[in-house]
């Protein structure tokens, strides 16, 4: 355990301790930090586990400095040691399960589902930092859509999630600052609720339920990381109430809450006190973008890093849209040329659905699948819904533009009853093939792969794998499931290529004519 300058610890004598600083390092008392070094001396006890130490430096892979990570738990208990080892144990138990799964490091293996599509329906991201080099977090209540979440995710799901946000956005977050900014010490963040749009419906149980479990575990596991929150478009019922609630809290805790009604010019006047405008989005009068733009570009950033090299189908667009209805209902997609769209599909009726996908002009039908919950109920919310992919199904279905195709959707249930499906359409334009830079391990995609074994109509591009022995008409092709079959052999050039090739030049693997045949 390594020495540290009590002096540098310390308040200066005769000086008097701010809110805001107290219980911080260089601001401690002598009693303050006597506790200090007796919650030290505990932490780096020989008879402490691991977790408990990992537990207490949770930011450790941001480098958060120790005096001040001790301190934070400190001041979460009022410089009580017995208070603060006990919340530190009950924190190792919290963590435990995640721990076993580092946490969650891949967002879309922990929601079983694309982060842009429950970000789309329950928006709360990190978009720039503050004055002082806090992330600045926001959460949008007021655009949680349930009915869409239900279709996507679980709630433990969603949790697991939060374990990802918190261990690994945010700390990534934070060290990104730390680099950036060697005075940035407090790990905290600036948090924005914006109350836009917030009903009583969107209060219900499942989200109270999920706002409730993602609050413990920050409270317990994450302590005193919060800086400031603002408050924004509140109802002026909630206004009135604040005024009240402030009352009973600690003066230090209502400092660090701010409540705004609506008014952009407002509401700008108060985020500039922390935050500079070039840092605040457009919907709140900042210079930055707005945030249907950030998003969206998070979304196209995150897939075109899971883009198979060689592919030339770039997304575009990705709407998730809710189909409700009895008995039977038709959605009509619009493809256009040079695009390619790829359905998917999730429900939790345990029911079913029969989805048929057809060409609207030709009526020649494409795909016929049965998405039926294989859960409990509908309603249980811990369970994952069902989904199809219309890609991995057989056929590897997908719809080339121009063309206007028609989803049909059939209950399997009874007649009258309410079912719930969600449709995914991801839209993809045709570009350029992707590119890597050789060599990158087994990443490494040669020039050409004619002189492979798998015959002269073949590209990891774009295209099919055709039977010469077999000269059915198939509807779509997809080149996924192409490019990696090509992936496989490609990567077999992989030795030859890195002794060939010493000038570092991009490999992209030559485009040839799609052997897709589209009925339309």
């Amino acid at each position: 355990m390594e020495s540290l300058d009590k002096a540098a610890m310390m308040m200066k004598e005769g000086s008097v301790v701010g809110i805001r600083d107290w219980g911080y390092p260089g601001f401690l008392t002598a009693k303050e930090f006597e506790i200090f070094e007796k919650f030290r001396e505990e932490v780096f006890s020989v008879n402490r586990p691991e977790d408990f130490r990992s537990t207490v430096f949770s930011f450790s892979k941001a480098n958060e400095e120790v005096p001040y990570a001790l301190c934070r738990w400190l001041r979460a208990r009022k410089y009580n040691l017995e208070d603060t080892i006990k919340m530190v144990e009950e924190a190792v138990v919290c963590t435990a399960p995640a721990r076993k799964q580092n946490f969650f490091p891949n967002p879309k293996e922990a929601l079983m589902v694309e982060k842009s599509l429950y970000i789309e329906n329950y928006p709360q991201f990190y978009f720039g930092h503050g004055k002082s080099g806090y992330p600045v977090f926001i959460s949008q209540p007021g655009k949680m859509n349930l009915d869409k979440m239900g279709c996507l995710t679980s709630v433990p799901a969603i949790i697991d999630y939060h374990w990802y946000a918190m261990m690994h956005e945010y700390v990534a977050e934070l060290d990104s600052m730390r680099r950036s900014n060697g005075n940035f010490k407090r790990y905290e963040c600036i948090c924005i609720l914006d109350l836009a749009n917030l009903t009583p419906r969107k209060l219900g149980k499942r989200a109270l339920d999920i706002t409730k479990a993602q609050s413990f575990i920050d409270s317990l596991c994450f302590p005193e990381i919060l800086n400031k929150m603002i408050i924004l478009n509140a109802p002026g019922y909630f206004t009135m109430t604040w005024k009240i609630v402030r009352g009973w809290i600690d003066e230090r805790t209502a400092n660090k809450v701010d409540v705004i009604g609506h008014g952009k010019e407002k509401i700008l006047r108060k985020l500039s006190n922390y935050i500079d405008p070039d840092q605040i989005p457009e919907d709140y009068g900042g210079n930055a973008q707005s945030i249907a733009s950030f998003l969206r570009d998070d979304m196209l950033r995150v897939a075109d890093s899971e883009r198979i090299v060689g592919s030339t189908l770039e997304l575009q667009e990705e709407d998730g849209q809710l189909v409700s209805y009895k008995g039977h209902t038709s959605k009509s997609i619009f493809v256009e040329s040079k695009q390619t769209v790829k359905l998917s599909f999730l429900s939790r009726m345990v029911d079913g659905h029969t989805i048929t996908v057809k060409n609207t002009k030709t009526e020649k039908v494409l795909a016929s699948v049965v998405l039926k919950h294989d859960g409990k109920s509908d309603d249980e919310v811990d369970e994952i819904p069902t989904r199809v992919d219309l890609e991995k199904e057989a056929g590897a279905i997908v719809l080339e533009g121009p063309a206007t195709y028609t989803v049909d959707f059939v209950s399997n249930g009874p007649r009258r009853k309410h079912m719930h499906v969600l449709m995914v359409v991801k839209t993809f334009a045709h570009e350029q093939a992707k590119t890597v830079s050789a060599p990158q391990d087994a990443d490494i995609i040669c020039k050409s792969v004619l002189d492979q074994n798998v015959g002269s109509n073949i590209s990891i591009c774009t295209g099919d794998f055709p039977d010469p022995q077999d000269d059915t008409e198939l509807s779509v092709q997809a080149s996924p499931h192409t490019e990696r079959r090509m992936a496989i052999a490609a990567r077999k050039k992989f030795s030859t290529l890195s002794s060939q090739n010493s000038s570092g030049e991009d490999y992209c693997v030559p485009e040839v004519e799609r052997k897709t045949n589209l009925m339309c």
